[in-house]
């Protein structure tokens, strides 16, 4: 008799250890994603893909996509290289380009102006035998603003001045947002 009553005091102070303990929440770890940064941060955060038209001189229809991937000491300020391609109404043209942006407002917000600075690589297929191809390095810039479309969607629109202003390139499109972007 002993011997049991022994066991269920055993198990009587086990019950009560265990029942604080299974009342305790459980807290995960911060990933640092959502919170301000002091540093850099390199991830791809975000995606656009776009179509518009180079309104200057004749005139072309542009392809492009831009990548942010690097958060630069603010989830706001942002760098991204971007991809443009002309071909209809003018000689073929490829533009790559190297941007900070500054946003405005957080992803989650429904309106995100933006504006940017950057350094761009224009190749022009020419028509003329004297002049084959065209190749520069200029400076760019971009403002553009993001309306809330769906949850991870945002509708685009961007104005991109190339060449100090002496091309102007105007695009509409569609941006996605990482899921731990703030």
């Amino acid at each position: 008799m002993p011997r049991r009553a022994c066991l269920a005091l055993v198990v009587a102070l086990v019950a009560c250890a265990a029942a604080p303990a299974a009342a305790q929440d459980f807290v995960p770890p911060s990933s640092g994603r959502g919170s301000a940064s002091n540093g850099v941060r390199v991830d791809l955060i975000g995606f656009s893909t776009r179509v518009g038209a180079d309104v200057t001189h004749r005139g072309s229809l542009v392809v492009g996509s831009a990548f942010d991937v690097v958060e630069l000491w603010s989830p706001q300020v942002r760098l991204r290289p971007s991809f443009e391609f002309s071909a209809a109404g003018s000689p073929r043209s490829r533009h790559v380009a190297l941007e900070v942006v500054y946003r405005f407002q957080p992803d989650r917000a429904q309106a995100i102006p933006y504006a940017g600075i950057g350094v761009g690589y224009f190749v022009q297929d020419s028509t003329s035998e004297l002049n084959r191809r065209q190749r520069l390095v200029w400076l760019n810039i971009v403002m553009g603003f993001e309306l809330a479309f769906r949850p991870s969607f945002n509708w685009l629109l961007e104005y991109h001045a190339l060449d100090r202003l002496g091309r102007h390139r105007f695009l509409i499109g569609l941006s996605t947002r990482g899921e731990g972007a703030n």
